[in-house]
């Protein structure tokens, strides 16, 4: 007998909640009956498009200035830069690599052109 209590039960508070769910979905569908058209001024669409286009106008660019005429000639300069410092670097490593030993070895007093023990 308590089983078929218990199942009366739950059949009950299914039916319960079967009918909230349609109270629910039918409150939603008289807030969507009470929804009425929205008049818009005739010329609403003009004005915004208006304002964007004057938005659209004041924007600035940062780097107007930095034209590809001088971005051109910029890269160039850097180039030229580049190309007289490898020159420079390879030119200036003429000197042999005895003569760079004995300027460390007079640097660091490894190297005493005097015949002292002392020194």
């Amino acid at each position: 007998m308590a089983s078929k209590d218990l199942g009366n039960y739950f059949v009950n508070e299914i039916k319960m909640e079967n009918k909230k769910i349609n109270q629910k979905v039918e409150n939603t569908f008289k807030v969507l009956d009470a929804i009425e058209k929205v008049e818009v001024d005739h010329f609403f669409k003009h004005k915004v498009l208006q304002k964007l286009n004057a938005e659209k106008e004041v924007k600035k660019v940062v780097f107007s200035w930095f034209t590809p005429q001088l971005q051109l000639v910029t890269l160039c300069v850097v180039l030229l830069l580049n190309v007289s410092a490898i020159f420079y670097a390879f030119s200036s490593s003429e000197t042999t690599v005895s003569s760079d030993i004995e300027i460390f070895a007079e640097e660091y007093s490894l190297q005493s052109s005097s015949s002292s023990i002392l020194n």
